[in-house]
């Protein structure tokens, strides 16, 4: 009896297994971990460009189970959903968000030299310079100098 309902168990964690995030089931050493993309919607009011910081948009979201950003102006928020990649996402439509890998990275004014963290900034879509400090949430890691106002590549870890 005991076998017949470890067999019924084992068939309701394989039927019942859904994965949200894409992860790949392989890596290459040698070109850097790859991205794992989330499925989102865009409800902002303007397009969300490739590279842009992204927060849940939780109080517009019409239920628990939408994936619905939007890009914030709040500094060191621990909100972070992802970043936008690999192409821009038009308003009212859907797209992916990367929440783990390489991926470029908009940054603000403020710049971020190589090995820098990433926070979200006060300019919509871009991420900053992380203020340590007891606010302090990155999303990501610079893995080379982001000149100001620019992009670059970064290591998203969204958490």
């Amino acid at each position: 009896m005991k076998k017949l309902l470890y067999a019924f168990l084992a068939v309701l964690l394989i039927a019942g297994a859904a994965y949200a995030v894409s992860i790949p089931q392989t890596e290459d050493a040698e070109n850097g971990p790859f991205v794992w993309y989330v499925p989102v919607y865009n409800s902002n009011a303007s397009t969300l460009a490739a590279g842009d910081v992204v927060v849940w948009e939780i109080d517009e979201s019409t239920g628990d189970n939408d994936n619905w950003v939007e890009d914030t102006t709040t500094a060191d928020t621990p909100l972070v959903a992802g970043v936008i990649w690999p192409s821009s996402i038009a308003v009212g439509a859907s797209g992916t968000m990367a929440v783990h890998g390489v991926v470029e990275c908009t940054v603000d004014a403020s710049g971020v030299g190589a090995m820098g963290t990433l926070c979200t900034s006060t300019t919509a879509g871009s991420g900053g310079a992380c203020a340590a400090g007891a606010n302090y949430h990155p999303y990501a890691i610079a893995t080379e100098t982001i000149g100001i106002s620019g992009t670059g590549k970064c290591m998203v870890i969204v958490q």
